[in-house]
């Protein structure tokens, strides 16, 4: 039996073509991972309320290097976007806790470090808050 080289070929791709499917699609099948912690100071309660555009995760609240998590998996249209209201002494600020266009060739968990200058997420390369970001007021 003698086989042709356009068939090795169909037969690759066959092969291939699934998987290229799998890989491109791979972040959309896993969950992603967002931490919130207060890095604020000694005393001072830090009150969240995170969304997305179809989970309402409630109101926590945490004291000085307390977190709150939560997990979601992407949409297939890259637009998962979780906003997150941020209010201590006061005053409300809103961070933008995950943005899919921005985030997902990042580290797969996102740690942020709330403080009174800025919030800062931590860089799986550098294991240091050095990625801050600035307040949406």
């Amino acid at each position: 039996m003698v086989i042709s080289s356009s068939h090795v070929l169909f037969f690759s791709l066959l092969v291939l073509a699934p998987l290229l499917c799998v890989f491109h699609y791979w972040p959309i099948l896993t969950y992603r991972h967002v931490y919130i912690r207060n890095d604020l100071g000694n005393g001072t309660l830090l009150t969240t309320h995170c969304k997305g555009l179809h989970d309402d995760l409630g109101v926590q609240k945490l004291n000085y290097q307390e977190e709150f998590k939560f997990q979601f998996k992407t949409n297939i249209w890259h637009t998962t976007t979780y906003f997150c209201g941020l209010t201590w002494d006061g005053k409300l600020h809103w961070l933008e806790a995950y943005k899919h266009t921005r985030d997902i060739h990042f580290c797969k968990d996102l740690k942020w470090s709330i403080t009174n200058l800025r919030p800062c997420v931590l860089n799986c390369d550098t294991q240091k808050y050095d990625v801050c970001a600035t307040y949406n007021q």
